[in-house]
């Protein structure tokens, strides 16, 4: 029998699985509350992953009256000590058992000339670890790593069995084990695998690292893989956010958020119903952030809350920018009903920042979110996934919440080369407000149109249009400079 548990499971109570905490909350939130008491865990990943400072947090969350023992192979108690210390970790309350070789070990080197070193070395190795274990009953027992226990192992079998018994000895004197290894393809740990009852896996990842749990006897997990930081503050997991199936409110459509502009509001039939995502789309320089900015000034006039994510311009360009077009942002800005943040590359995961904006929606009731812009958020949160995965899950968790999303997208279409996204997102928009350039005559004119519009009729005319201190002004329908006629006809 491989499972580190007894057939009368030590992990219940009254029939139901009792929970420890492994000292993460989001690594908790992905166990589904928690590691089930009294069984054996593997956490693996390679050097510099935090998988000590996972181990630590794991024993720092023990109640007042549990006992925790550190079992290290590698550094001294000290430095463990000062490397806790240095992300915030208080270990005072952890017992160190350290088997880690002291300088003697080089010096005074022994040398084995009928036994091999490891069947000399391991006896009172184990006996060490069972009178601590004897002496200080814990509740927690993190093990820093069986890979020197490999090491010592003469062979593949006696490793196997070592293990088994070490986990059985722990679990039986009523203990929780979290144990480490280091894998590489030289040196695998599928056995480890195979015998614990659940499995942490680190990754370091291209962007940031994520953690995955692979294996967790008896219970659910969260799927796939996790962000996850380790600093000044010890480690943070960012569960995956999933939208939710379906709509959450009856309220899609209720309302019309206007752009201020009556022409842009005639093309529209009104305006862009709430809980909708809208595509505004084009290339660089001709208008999307601007028309967004409208939209989300006049929501804030009307007395709702607007939130612009910018994920590429200065902040005091971009409002002053606004400004010059006379486009009122000061008088929403002082009431608080709209919000302009900076998004810096480096300052959020995308798991993180999708949780935190989730949660102001809660806390402040935000109406309306402006990505600015698409290509920003991916190059921010999102460089080493080909597909859109956490714009995709941004948008439909705020849509379904009956939040209404403008997405900032650029294009390098050109002329007549049209194109709506060359990142292929308008599967996600109920909505497409398209802007582009075409030659006219000896200058570019500049034309918007509506694509779609999924929840009311719309103008399928492009029109001209200009913008300039002032404001956006709309002209007539584009037909003469489509046609080639040198935008002599119809000007704005």
């Amino acid at each position: 029998m491989d499972s580190v548990t007894r057939d009368a499971d030590p992990s219940t109570v009254a029939g139901e699985l009792e929970r420890v905490s492994s000292g993460v909350p989001g690594l908790d939130q992905v166990l589904d509350g928690g590691l089930i008491a009294r069984r054996g865990y593997l956490l693996r990943g390679g050097p510099g992953l935090g998988k000590t400072t996972i181990g630590l947090s794991f024993l720092l969350a023990a109640e007042e009256e549990e006992r925790t023992l550190f079992i290290g192979f590698q550094e001294p108690e000290a430095e463990l000590q000062a490397n806790a210390a240095r992300v915030g970790l208080d270990t005072r309350r952890i017992e160190f058992l350290s088997l880690a070789p002291s300088e003697e070990f080089f010096t005074g080197a022994e040398t084995y000339d009928v036994f091999a070193a490891s069947d000399v070395e391991q006896a009172p190795m184990i006996d060490t670890v069972v009178e601590a274990v004897e002496r200080i009953q814990p509740q927690r027992v993190f093990i820093d790593s069986l890979t020197h226990l490999r090491l010592m192992s003469a062979d593949r079998y006696q490793f196997r069995q070592q293990v088994v018994s070490l986990l059985r000895f722990l679990v039986d004197r009523g203990a929780t084990a979290m144990f480490t290894s280091e894998f590489s393809a030289e040196s695998p740990d599928d056995d480890l695998q195979f015998l614990a009852d659940g499995v942490i896996t680190l990754d370091p990842g291209i962007s940031s690292p994520t953690v995955e749990v692979s294996k967790l006897r008896g219970s659910q997990t969260r799927r796939g893989p996790h962000q996850y930081r380790v600093d000044e503050n010890g480690v943070e997991v960012f569960p995956r956010i999933l939208p939710p199936m379906r709509r959450l409110t009856n309220g899609a459509g209720s309302v019309q958020f206007r752009s201020g502009n009556g022409d842009v509001d005639e093309m529209l039939h009104g305006g862009l119903e709430s809980g909708t995502i809208t595509l505004i789309t084009g290339p660089s320089g001709v208008g999307k952030s601007t028309v967004a900015a409208m939209i989300a000034a006049v929501a804030a006039r009307d007395g709702h809350r607007a939130s612009v994510f910018q994920f590429e311009e200065e902040l005091d360009g971009y409002l002053r920018r606004l400004r010059n077009l006379e486009i009122d942002v000061d008088g929403p800005l002082e009431s608080e009903n709209l919000r302009v943040e900076q998004i810096e590359p480096l300052r959020y995961l995308a798991e993180e920042f999708m949780a935190d904006l989730l949660q102001r929606i809660e806390e402040e009731n935000i109406d309306l979110v402006v990505i600015d812009s698409v290509t920003g958020f991916d190059m921010a949160l999102n460089p080493d996934e080909a597909v859109h995965r956490p714009l995709h899950t941004l948008a439909k968790s705020l849509s379904r919440r009956g939040i209404t999303v403008l997405l900032v997208n650029e294009n390098h279409a050109f002329g007549e080369d049209f194109q709506i996204s060359s990142r292929d997102i308008s599967h996600l928009a109920d909505n497409v407000i398209f802007f582009r350039y075409v030659h006219g005559g000896d200058t570019l004119e500049k034309l918007i149109g509506i694509l779609k519009k999924r929840m009311s009729n719309f103008e399928r005319v492009q029109r001209r249009f200009e913008i300039a201190p002032g404001g956006f002004r709309v002209g007539q329908p584009a037909s003469a400079v489509l046609q080639g006629d040198g935008g002599r006809k119809d000007k704005t």
